[in-house]
């Protein structure tokens, strides 16, 4: 036996009234009476009772491969973010969400449809790109007004993928100096904070001027850059002051050189005719800033430091093509540990929380190609060099020069002038 509640509807446009009824299971008589009640009482008030489940009116609203041209379209940003949201969400997400509803894509389907992806092989930077871009384009339809509404939220904020173990690119002093040749000049200082002070890319993009303790040959690590706002490093570990040697004193005094030369009439010109903004003031004392003068962002330093790697590749320095910015820290902890420094002095200087994570996580052993050095270790890393190092090791920078075995960095002055 079962319950079954029963009432009318109002009269349709025909003056009929339909009789409605929902079943109840045999010990819910009181949900059955109560549910009687209330659609009783929503007809006597001139109300809409809640209809079952299949008779429901599916939300409305447009298709995910039409809303991703309609925001492409409205996008107020520069064609470059255009462009880069459109061949994030045309390739990946139109052929597996394209046909369904915008409004009834729900967070477990694209937390499957993005596992796939991840799944299938996809880079962990492209995979990020992509739920950036789903990201916007679903907070830009919660904005709209005809189904804004009916949507129930952005699904997307908030996934998470585990990001597996990074595998480490050993990298060499041959292909140190070739990344600082061939990135763009004003982003030279963060190739030599990664490889000589072993500072994370939001570290190195994040010193200050005032950092740079020149006198005492110290750098102050005191913040991390966080999309544009600096705050303290990810760990209390990650704060600290350590030594800096000439050689990075030199390549800083040429850094300050550039800064200091205004933009010529040509590109002031090319500026106004591109349409970019004016320079944000506030970010004069950053050593490194993005070609609009703010703080450089972590992908636009991945793209810089790519572009180096390929002009390398391209010259004959073969860089491993998978190489990172984040191997420069490893590279600076493997020379230490290669040259045999005091285990925790290497620890103080990577500020690892433990000895363990110095030797074991970031160390691999490696022959150091010292003759490949752009100067001595001790006017590379501001420290004593080990007695057992090799005779390559200790051989200075103006020595190194006129002899040929490296040649002059940019805005360094050739030998003998």
């Amino acid at each position: 036996m079962r319950w079954q509640a029963q009432w009318e509807e109002p009269p349709g446009p025909d003056g009929k009234r339909k009789r409605r009824y929902k079943n109840f299971a045999a010990n819910r008589k009181t949900p059955a009476a109560a549910w009687q009640r209330q659609m009783k009482a929503a007809v006597e008030e001139g109300r809409t009772p809640t209809l079952p489940r299949n008779r429901r009116q599916k939300p409305e609203g447009p298709t995910i491969a039409e809303y991703i041209e309609t925001f492409l379209e409205e996008h107020g940003g520069r064609s470059g973010t255009k462009d880069t949201y459109g061949y994030r969400l045309r390739p990946h997400v139109v052929p597996a969400l394209g046909a369904r509803p915008i409004v009834e894509v729900r967070r477990a389907e694209y937390k499957r449809f993005l596992t796939h992806l991840r799944s299938h092989g996809m880079h962990q930077g492209t995979l990020s790109g992509v739920k950036k871009a789903l990201s916007a384009m679903l907070t830009a339809a919660l904005d709209d007004p005809d189904f804004g509404h009916l949507m129930p939220g952005n699904q997307v904020i908030g996934l998470k993928f585990p990001q597996g173990r990074r595998e480490k690119v050993p990298l060499s002093w041959a292909h140190v100096t070739a990344l600082a040749e061939e990135i763009e000049p004003d982003s030279e200082m963060l190739i030599w904070f990664g490889a000589l002070q072993g500072l994370r890319s939001m570290e190195a993009s994040a010193v200050r001027k005032e950092r740079m303790k020149r006198e005492i040959r110290k750098l102050d690590v005191q913040e991390q850059n966080r999309e544009g706002r600096f705050a303290k490093p990810k760990t209390p570990n990650s704060v600290a002051v350590l030594p800096i040697g000439t050689f990075l004193i030199e390549r800083y005094d040429v850094q300050m050189r550039r800064r200091a030369v205004p933009p010529s009439a040509d590109t002031m010109r090319k500026r106004a005719v591109r349409g970019w903004r004016p320079r944000p003031e506030g970010y004069e004392d950053l050593v490194t800033v993005s070609r609009y003068g703010g703080p450089l962002d972590e992908e636009a330093l991945c793209r810089r430091f790519k572009r180096a790697v390929c002009a390398a590749r391209a010259r004959g320095v073969m860089v491993p093509a998978k190489a990172t910015f984040r191997d420069l820290r490893d590279f600076h902890d493997a020379v230490l540990i290669a040259s045999r420094v005091e285990p925790r002095s290497v620890q103080d200087r990577m500020r690892h929380g433990t000895l363990a994570e110095t030797i074991d996580g970031y160390g691999f052993s490696m022959q150091v190609d010292w003759e490949n050095a752009p100067a001595s270790f001790e006017e590379l890393y501001g420290i004593p060099a080990p007695p057992w190092l090799s005779p390559t090791a200790l051989v200075p920078r103006a020595e190194r020069l006129s002899s040929g075995a490296v040649r002059p960095l940019p805005g360094e002055a050739p030998v003998g002038v």
